[in-house]
């Protein structure tokens, strides 16, 4: 159950700092606020302060993705303090969550983007880039080295 609270909590998180500055920001503010209304109302005007000022950290910042990359350890801390106090919150966090990522522009649908691994497993993901992958002893595989060294490989 942990396990889940930190993954939806880490999903909603990045939902919500992705859509700042962005069209879909006013729906993701208006979700968010009122999933706080419902479950704890004491805390509504503080979350709307905090979601403004994050919206305008990213909206001002000279590196709008940078600002989202710290901003999300906040969200993520608070969306998963939410949901361990607030467990039958999961499900419509969740739905919000899938009602903002499709409103996403492409940019931030690709940044908001969630990948995760179960029963010892591996994710192996990137972003606007390459990646290699080097499993068990660390070294390249073998096609790779008979490329470099003129052998044949089979």
């Amino acid at each position: 159950m942990e396990q889940e609270v930190a993954t939806l909590a880490m999903t909603g998180a990045t939902t919500i700092v992705a859509a700042m500055a962005t069209g879909a920001w006013e729906n993701a503010r208006n979700a968010t606020v009122a999933l706080y209304r419902r479950y704890v109302p004491a805390q509504q005007a503080a979350v709307e302060v905090q979601l403004d000022g994050s919206a305008g950290r990213v909206e001002s910042a000279q590196d709008p993705e940078r600002e989202r990359e710290r901003q999300l350890p906040r969200w993520q801390d608070d969306l998963e303090d939410f949901l361990q106090r607030n467990p039958e919150a999961a499900a419509e966090l969740h739905a919000l969550v899938d009602r903002i990522q499709q409103e996403l522009p492409g940019a931030q649908q690709s940044w908001a983007q969630t990948n995760i691994a179960r029963d010892h497993g591996i994710v192996n993901a990137v972003q606007h880039g390459s990646q290699h992958n080097y499993y068990m002893d660390s070294s390249p595989p073998a096609t790779a080295r008979a490329e470099g060294s003129g052998e044949v490989s089979e």
